[in-house]
């Protein structure tokens, strides 16, 4: 089973929780289309489980049947936009480089302090 590392943090609107999401977003595979029980990287899901109105957009997360989340087509455009200088949130942006930051720390063979390894069970996508 492999070992991953989440990030123990509660500061949630923070660029550097903005870069661990999108991190986890893509060592999951969910950047790809694939589904992942997102709990297990994050607690609070609710924001985006709900449209994002604001910017004119819908869920950018959807739970399904099994339990596991998707990225919706809004959720992806939501989340590359967060690399660009243009995200979707004024101010809400974060750099690759702060994403490659949080992926080595995600996969790193001990976790760092204020983080913790946890055993993944990435879901059949077939």
């Amino acid at each position: 089973m492999p070992i991953l590392n989440r990030w123990k943090s509660n500061s949630t609107n923070t660029t550097l929780y903005r870069a661990y999401m999108n991190a986890a977003l893509e060592v999951t595979g969910m950047m790809a289309g694939q589904r992942f029980p997102l709990e297990e990287f994050m607690g609070n899901m609710t924001t985006h489980l709900s449209p994002k109105e604001g910017i004119g957009l819908g869920p950018v997360l959807e739970k399904i049947e099994d339990g596991n989340y998707v990225l919706t087509s809004d959720g992806r455009e939501f989340f590359s936009r967060r690399l660009t200088d243009q995200p979707m949130q004024v101010g809400r942006g974060t750099t690759r480089e702060e994403v490659l930051e949080m992926i080595r720390l995600i996969v790193a063979t001990e976790p760092s302090e204020g983080w913790e390894a946890f055993e993944v069970h990435f879901p059949s996508n077939v």
